[in-house]
């Protein structure tokens, strides 16, 4: 550990060479054109307050307190304090005691607020930017709750599920888009459970491509639309009947002919709604058959 002493000898003949006290069990390489005896001094009489903001500004994403007690040889309560009074570090306690470098927690965090400001000017009509944009290349290998403590840290962020946006973002649709949102949910809502691709939806909507589907989104996380499969979407009001008309028959057992003689439907749009009520817990697939809950 650091702190303890050592001898270095010579086997044959034993002779003692030197001997000192361990500073850093790193193995830390230094490069020829750097100097390490700034560091080297830092650990060797330094404060443990020094030493601690030392371990955490060299860590990449920060450290937690495990590396932190073998790296210096202290115990977890003197941690605590000396990382206290290290003015460049930040404690984080999210699931577990986390101590990153205050400069870089400072940059990264103006960061991610640019980065979700520059997709709201660039996708006015998008709920937010996904978590996993945010992650981007500078913090792919980051622990996951290190990018819930960030945004969490800035206050004029808000976080909504899988997407972040800015707490002043708000939807502000053009005339001919509050034209293209109607006609989309009506073309969802006349269909009932024989929906049309959603090509051909995106396609009628009387806007551009690329700002159809920003309005399908926006549909979609207003839960006035319905995702089933990956090509079909739904009225919620169609979902909701059919789960009304299935609970009726609570206790029943159905094949999949039966079901498409109740909703009048094809089997192309059967078995992804039988799928759907499997997951939303409505019926249960035994076999070749389904039971209503």
């Amino acid at each position: 550990l650091p702190g303890d002493r050592f001898i270095v000898r010579m086997f044959s003949p034993v002779v003692t060479i030197g001997g000192g006290v361990v500073l850093d069990t790193s193995g830390r390489r230094y490069r020829r054109d750097e100097n390490p005896e700034v560091r080297l001094r830092t650990l060797d009489v330094g404060t443990p307050a020094d030493k601690v903001a030392l371990f955490v500004r060299e860590s990449r994403f920060g450290t937690g307190l495990p590396e932190l007690i073998a790296r210096t040889g202290l115990l977890a309560a003197e941690i605590e304090a000396a990382a206290a009074k290290a003015p460049g570090v930040v404690r984080l306690s999210q699931p577990e005691t986390w101590f990153v470098d205050r400069n870089w927690f400072q940059e990264t965090c103006a960061g991610i607020l640019a980065k979700v400001s520059d997709f709201h000017s660039k996708n006015p009509l998008l709920p937010g930017l996904p978590r996993h944009e945010i992650r981007g290349r500078e913090l792919m290998d980051a622990p996951q709750f290190l990018l819930d403590e960030l945004v969490a840290a800035l206050p004029s962020l808000v976080s909504e599920g899988e997407f972040v946006r800015l707490e002043t973002h708000r939807l502000a649709l053009k005339e001919d888009e509050e034209r293209a949102l109607t006609a989309m949910e009506a073309l969802f809502t006349a269909a009932g459970l024989a929906v049309p691709p959603v090509s051909e939806v995106l396609g009628k909507a009387g806007v551009e491509m690329g700002r159809a589907r920003s309005l399908l989104q926006i549909l979609l996380k207003q839960n006035r639309l319905v995702r089933v499969s990956e090509s079909m979407v739904f009225h919620a009001e169609a979902l909701r009947s059919l789960r009304e008309m299935v609970s009726t028959r609570r206790g029943e057992r159905f094949s999949v002919p039966a079901f498409k003689q109740w909703t009048g439907i094809s089997r192309k749009y059967a078995i992804p709604l039988l799928e759907y009520l499997d997951r939303e817990h409505v019926t249960l697939r035994e076999g070749d058959e389904r039971v209503i809950l």
